[in-house]
């Protein structure tokens, strides 16, 4: 059975199984591109964020990111700052379940940050799996001490943060980059992870809004622009 989804670009198939003797609603399924996703709940950027900072906040990496790299006097203040890029708190927020972790994930488009959109050929098009199909990034990220760790001990359960753009149907990662790309890089060498229980909150990019992605890769996340 299949019902219409609110989202354009994605379908909602609603599946039902036979399980000792009683017919149960498995899941609404909506898919977006090539992935599928659990429907899980909906939710507020309020609580969004708050599962960002528990992940990150006290990282000394990210703290030295936001402090002495982008200039701003604290995690929050740097994190927030890209929140209000895509007017996260005006948004509509739901939680979905990666249905198949191993190939969905790296199917995600790469996020609209600098450090990562240099490295691939067209800007805010490319996938995980085709970030790691370039050779000099492949020889990059299987050398890279975090993204080996992850792959060694992935943070599960974990959550993603996305968008889904509303002109190709798209899942674009927001935040969660290494670890996308950790799992990613299994995948490519033949290696399982163990990634059960991952999830993402997703906000609806409409189809007149789908540029704001490149005035933020162009902006950059700095306090000063310039840096």
């Amino acid at each position: 059975m299949t019902q219409s989804s609110n989202w354009p670009g994605c379908s909602t198939t609603v599946v039902c199984m036979l399980w000792e003797h009683e017919t149960r609603v498995q899941f609404p399924a909506p898919r977006f591109g090539q992935i599928m996703l659990k429907f899980i709940k909906d939710t507020t950027w309020e609580e969004v964020f708050e599962g960002w900072r528990s992940r990150e906040a006290n990282n000394p990496g990210r703290i030295r990111t936001a402090t002495e790299i982008k200039g701003w006097p604290d995690w929050e203040s740097w994190r927030k700052f890209s929140a209000a890029q895509i007017g996260a708190e005006e948004r509509s927020w739901k939680i979905y379940e990666f249905t198949d972790p191993m190939n969905d994930i790296p199917a995600m488009l790469v996020g609209p940050y600098s450090g990562w959109q240099k490295k691939l050929p067209e800007k805010n098009k490319n996938s995980f799996e085709e970030l790691l199909n370039i050779s000099r990034n492949y020889d990059f990220f299987k050398n890279h001490s975090g993204v080996a760790a992850m792959i060694n001990d992935f943070p599960c359960p974990t959550e993603f943060i996305g968008l889904v753009r509303e002109d190709n149907g798209k899942l674009v990662c927001l935040e969660g980059h290494h670890r996308a790309t950790a799992i990613a890089l299994a995948k490519k060498e033949g290696r399982k992870i163990d990634c059960k229980n991952t999830r993402i909150a997703v906000t609806q990019l409409p189809k007149d809004e789908c540029g704001i992605l490149d005035k933020i890769l162009q902006r950059g996340t700095s306090k000063n622009p310039e840096l």
